[in-house]
């Protein structure tokens, strides 16, 4: 049974200890019976979208690729890293802190700092894919993309466990105790951008990495990464139009938690999508 959710239940004091229970498990989030809806009409709307398309495989990778990269700019922040940089670059200065930043300032910097990391990232991942240009025919990197896309996707999921090798840790939590408020959201900004010296939330990323490295463009890599820098700043200004309208950041945070389960799931979803439409490219 989902958990109703107001503004009155969740505007608790500041929790002093991590309580990672506070997330709900998947399957007390979304039943089965809804997720296994949820991927057949996923594999359905991409079959159908791949067969009216009928793109080249070329075309169809690309195209797949962008859709990882807006699936990770959406899904890859509401961990607790994502909710750990909100609580820095929205909530209200606290009195006697050095500085006089915003958190619109603070956004901005954070974005900066992302944006800063992550296009040249994405951009390097480019090139060592044009490197390795011509080492695959086009369409065995389709298939293998598309092969990827469904088991990652049944893995967000919860119907199957793929693995997901990453650095298990969160942003160095004393920094927010120990620099002003602005120069902690450009320097988690700017771990956050590459993605690969953080907790991954998302299977997507490894998708959108995947296939940046198959089509071998700088230019796309450069584009989708700074696309999911912006993504990533999400979380802050939900915060921020949160607070300015009243509401708590710890109820913000509590909230965040809860939907966090949601949106892992039309992740997921989306990711069946993708993986059906390069796969009915193929045919």
């Amino acid at each position: 049974m989902t958990e109703t959710l107001t503004r009155d239940s969740l505007a608790h004091a500041p929790i002093a200890a991590d309580l990672p229970a506070i997330r709900p498990a998947l399957q007390k989030a979304v039943s089965m019976p809804v997720r296994g809806a949820l991927v057949a009409a996923a594999a359905l709307v991409g079959a159908g979208a791949g067969a009216l398309a009928a793109p080249a495989p070329g075309a169809a990778l690309t195209a797949s690729v962008v859709g990882a990269g807006v699936l990770t700019a959406l899904a890859a922040n509401w961990s607790t890293c994502g909710m750990s940089v909100a609580g820095v670059v929205a909530a209200p200065k606290q009195p006697g802190r050095k500085g006089s930043s915003t958190p619109m300032r603070r956004l901005g910097w954070h974005a900066l700092g992302s944006i800063a990391t992550g296009a040249p990232t994405g951009a390097l991942i480019g090139v060592l894919g044009a490197l390795a240009a011509g080492a695959f025919p086009m369409g065995w990197a389709l298939g293998v993309w598309a092969a990827l896309a469904l088991a990652y996707g049944l893995h967000e999921m919860g119907l199957v466990t793929i693995p997901t090798p990453m650095r298990r840790r969160q942003l160095p939590r004393h920094l927010r105790r120990s620099m002003e408020p602005w120069k902690v959201s450009l320097l988690f900004g700017a771990m956050i951008g590459p993605g690969f010296v953080i907790f991954i939330r998302s299977s997507a990323y490894y998708l959108l990495a995947l296939g940046v490295i198959a089509v071998g463009s700088p230019a796309l890599g450069a584009a989708l990464f700074t696309l999911v820098s912006l993504g990533r700043c999400m979380p802050s200004l939900l915060a921020i139009v949160h607070t300015r309208r009243g509401g708590s950041m710890p109820g913000f945070l509590s909230a965040m938690c809860v939907i966090d389960r949601r949106v892992q799931t039309l992740t997921g979803a989306g990711l069946v999508a993708l993986g059906a439409f390069a796969l009915t490219a193929l045919v």
